[in-house]
């Protein structure tokens, strides 16, 4: 059913009490309304840029800084081919094209068969399930071979659904220490620049919580930026609820001043492949490290979130941007 404008105020007033002024008055809460009204009417942001990026807060040469809805819109059209997004937004696709990258095993339920599909799940003891299309890290499940009773049952229904199967990846130690039951990884975002070179745009440490499988900011992660030329943390994490860490809350394991293994590496891998589809500019790839150091290439996104690399330090990251699109720009004339 369709919002009328009324609940639509009433959502908005129920925001601001709870994200910006419990106790903001009647006359605050009209004064900060009309703010965010003028700036999704003259600027393209949305409710969630205004209130993650504390517009209430900021002056106009501030808030221009950040990489908002309308902004987004326009990096993802001047940098990426819509035609090349199946290579990303269909896992199986994905994996075929990127398959020197993703260091692990898999199977596309569609295109094998019965018995190799259960000499995989045998083999791999304990395996995780995925939705060919699936984003946040919805749609993932764990198997274990011993908890499918019914093997039948299982094909059938992973058939139905176009199930991806993957090797369950025991994750680099270092990872492992914040915390064990998620596959922590880290956000690079990337930009095919005008020039053919790949500039690294963004680092970010991904982080799971206690019982849960996914990391990610919008599953009850958190989120650390990354130096990109050292692969030292260097903020605090923050969640989707704006609190913010020092440590690790589940593990205490220290966030800030993380240096993650293997950073070179990371860097190079994501490097070589973004000009695997050089047509689609702008990607924010999630990667791991396995137990035995191997770079995992998990996806990559073409349509990457610039929430997580702008909230923890509250700084807007366009004017990296903005260059670099006018170079793409001038080239494709």
């Amino acid at each position: 059913m369709k919002e009328t404008l009324r609940q639509k105020f009433e959502r908005l007033f129920q925001d601001i009490y709870i994200n910006i002024d419990p106790h903001a008055s009647t006359w605050k809460k009209l004064k900060i309304t009309a703010d965010f009204l003028w700036e999704k009417y003259r600027y393209d942001i949305e409710l969630i840029d205004y209130i993650q990026y504390r517009f209430y807060y900021k002056k106009r040469e501030e808030r221009d800084s950040f990489i908002t809805h309308g902004k987004l819109v326009k990096i993802i059209k001047i940098c990426n081919d819509p035609n090349s997004r199946k290579f990303f937004d269909q896992k199986p696709l994905f994996n075929e094209h990127f398959q020197e990258y993703i260091g692990r095993k898999w199977l596309d339920v569609t295109k094998c068969s019965k018995n190799t599909v259960k000499k995989f799940l045998n083999e791999q003891g304990k395996i995780f399930t995925k939705c060919p299309d699936g984003m946040f890290g919805k749609g993932i499940q764990v198997i274990e071979s011993k908890s499918v009773q019914n093997f039948d049952s299982f094909y059938e229904k992973a058939l139905k659904q176009k199930l991806l199967l993957e090797e369950v990846l025991t994750q680099n130690k270092e990872l492992a220490e914040f915390n064990e039951s998620s596959v922590n990884s880290f956000r690079i975002v990337t930009l095919v620049c005008a020039n053919g070179s790949v500039k690294v745009m963004a680092g970010v440490l991904r982080l799971g919580r206690k019982g849960k499988f996914a990391d990610n900011f919008h599953h009850h992660g958190i989120a650390s930026l990354v130096d990109v030329q050292t692969g030292i943390v260097c903020t605090v994490g923050v969640d989707r609820n704006w609190n913010r860490f020092v440590v690790h809350p589940d593990s205490g394991k220290p966030i800030v001043g993380f240096k993650v293994p293997q950073w070179d590496n990371i860097v190079d891998t994501v490097k070589k492949a973004a000009i695997v589809h050089p047509e689609v500019r702008y990607v924010g790839w999630d990667v791991t490290i396995k137990e035995d150091g191997t770079i995992v290439l998990i996806e990559g996104n073409p349509g990457a979130d610039p929430d997580v690399t702008q909230i923890e330090d509250q700084i807007g990251k366009w004017p990296l941007y903005k260059p670099l699109l006018g170079q793409i720009k001038n080239q494709q004339k």
